[in-house]
């Protein structure tokens, strides 16, 4: 993505904004892990990049919009966790790199039964 000012045109990879998005995702304790698909998972195994898992950007005009898949931990209000992590995503990803997110969409692929591990 690319942003156009007085002093010339800054670009910020794909790659940049999903690490953002994996962090604040992995900071939200209701959420056991980002889900990928079967071969998802293999390719990104294979490339290192496994914080991206689960995670899609896409430019639409000058916009973004964020798609992630997650599994979360029975017992929590999913609706809440799902909201939590679309302010919170919108929030950092436009403070941090100063592009405009258009929409952030959150997919629950699962339920994890397991309780959630500390996170940093």
């Amino acid at each position: 993505m690319s942003i156009q000012n007085v002093l010339g045109k800054i670009q910020i990879s794909d790659d940049v904004i999903s690490k953002i998005v994996g962090k604040i995702a992995n900071t939200t304790s209701e959420i056991s892990s980002m889900s990928t698909g079967l071969i998802e998972g293999i390719t990104k195994k294979w490339s290192g990049k496994s914080l991206q898992n689960g995670i899609d950007i896409r430019k639409v005009e000058s916009r973004l919009e964020i798609n992630l898949k997650i599994v979360v931990c029975y017992g929590t209000k999913v609706h809440e966790v799902c909201r939590e992590l679309q302010n919170n995503v919108r929030l950092h990803v436009e403070q941090l790199t100063g592009l405009t997110i258009d929409t952030v969409n959150v997919i629950v692929e699962g339920l994890s039964f397991n309780q959630p591990a500390a996170k940093l």
